[in-house]
């Protein structure tokens, strides 16, 4: 059994095709049939069965997929620990976090990783993009994410806090602190539905019996943020994304009660997963920062 008899499996299984996955892989459609016909045979079962004119995945290979999973990313880490063997971060370090965090967390932690860590590659995903699905498959070696809690599958390490506030243009703001009532009279700018901030706001409003109805929804906290420089409505963003345009007077915190939500920034990476020189690096500075943040 060769590891890339088990790549290209995985591969035709994350894109449901074979041609597709030789694309992926810059082989022929024909090395890749044959990678999996070897790989079946010397394992003694059928991985695959004919589903009109595409192929899924048999019920042995169902079964064994979490395996083979597990036996490609252990590949992996045996490759960059060999790389690594030294104890320097080199490399490629593959990273997910949201746009707000690309934006105002994440310069700042890539500065101080090229000082640690100046044979460091960086690569910076964000969404929309499946960050959960990537750690697994190790197709990304750790995510910042933005929640009130992580779940006990990863392995986490809180970097800031990250409170949600509602702020608004100056001159909109009131010196008093708004019910939820008086906040539903002003135009109400978030981010998308789904959104972890948004669902956190959708809470409190229904706690009080209240439905949150914004007029405006963005994925992107730079459009919010321009609508409310235009002056548009009352918005909702994690304090850092607007800390210093509130210091510069360009806009102003909202008082609303029962807020701001509080939020934290989280690295997290899989608990199996080897903590190679690359990855330690980047939770050490993550550590760092939270320690400063405290």
């Amino acid at each position: 059994m060769h590891p890339r008899q088990v790549q290209s499996l995985l591969k035709v299984v994350e894109l449901g095709s074979v041609n597709r996955a030789a694309e992926e892989l810059y082989l022929a459609p024909s090395s890749i049939s044959a990678q999996l016909k070897e790989l079946s045979s010397t394992l003694g079962v059928e991985l695959f069965e004919t589903v009109g004119r595409g192929i899924v995945l048999s019920p042995s290979g169902r079964e064994l997929l979490p395996l083979l999973q597990q036996l490609h990313n252990l590949v992996g880490d045996i490759y960059q620990q060999a790389q690594s063997i030294t104890t320097k971060p080199v490399g490629v370090l593959k990273l997910f976090a949201p746009s707000s965090m690309c934006i105002y967390r994440m310069p700042s932690l890539i500065e101080q990783l090229q000082t640690l860590a100046p044979q460091l590659e960086i690569h910076l995903t964000h969404e929309p993009f499946d960050y959960q699905r990537a750690l697994l498959q190790a197709d990304i070696d750790a995510a910042i994410v933005v929640s009130e809690s992580v779940s006990s599958e990863w392995q986490a390490q809180q970097w800031h806090k990250e409170n949600v506030v509602y702020v608004c243009h100056p001159k909109r703001h009131q010196a008093q602190t708004l019910s939820l009532i008086q906040l539903l009279e002003q135009p109400i700018i978030t981010t998308e539905v789904g959104c972890t901030y948004r669902v956190r706001a959708e809470q409190h409003f229904k706690a009080h019996d209240l439905t949150l109805k914004p007029r405006q929804a963005f994925a992107n906290v730079e459009v919010i943020k321009r609508c409310l420089f235009a002056n548009m409505g009352i918005g909702l963003l994690p304090f850092c994304v607007v800390a210093e345009d509130v210091a510069e007077g360009r806009l102003a915190l909202q008082a609303v009660e029962g807020a701001p939500y509080a939020f934290a920034s989280w690295l997290i990476y899989p608990k199996n997963r080897c903590l190679l020189p690359k990855l330690q690096v980047l939770l050490e500075c993550v550590q760092r920062d939270h320690a400063n943040d405290q």
